[in-house]
């Protein structure tokens, strides 16, 4: 290993130098900063508008607990991604994404249906209250439907970005 040259020794001395002399000049400000208000999320289509900003948000101790640890199928990176059954056993399709609900809708569930290694596929959507999580099988399932029911349903298409 080479000895570092005296111009990079020298740079590195005065760095270390002047950083803790520059850090102890700097002051807190005097005023707190103004509170932020947090811009609308645009809606997604159909849905019912945001609802107007009212003043200061419940305080953390007011808002009912939420679960300290969570099952693996209760995670999203555990439910995007899996295959889904009917009751029949036959793999229907696989989640390709979840969407949450505006202004009180449920989850919705973006299913791939048909094609092959996700080729063809056609995405379509269910409530996610329709699905059910079988504790035995530890699989996703659709009671009552099919490949054909599936693709039957409006197809699905995410908006473009932009």
């Amino acid at each position: 290993m080479t000895p570092p040259s005296p111009f990079l020794r020298a740079a590195l001395f005065g760095v270390l130098t002047l950083a803790p002399g520059l850090a102890l000049g700097q002051t807190a400000p005097t005023t707190p900063p103004a509170p932020t208000i947090p811009m609308a999320q645009p809606a997604m289509p159909g849905a019912a508008p945001a609802p107007a900003f009212t003043g200061a948000a419940p305080s953390l101790a007011a808002r009912p607990a939420m679960p300290s640890r969570a099952t693996n199928d209760q995670r999203t990176s555990k439910i995007v991604g899996a295959d889904v059954f009917n009751e029949a056993g036959a793999s229907i399709g696989s989640v390709d994404d979840l969407i949450l609900g505006s202004g009180g809708a449920g989850m919705t569930v973006v299913l791939s249906v048909g094609g092959f290694l996700g080729i063809g596929a056609r995405l379509v959507t269910v409530p996610m209250s329709d699905l059910r999580y079988n504790q035995q099988t530890s699989r996703w399932m659709l009671p009552g439907a099919t490949r054909e029911t599936l693709t039957a349903r409006p197809a699905f298409s995410y908006e473009p970005r932009g």
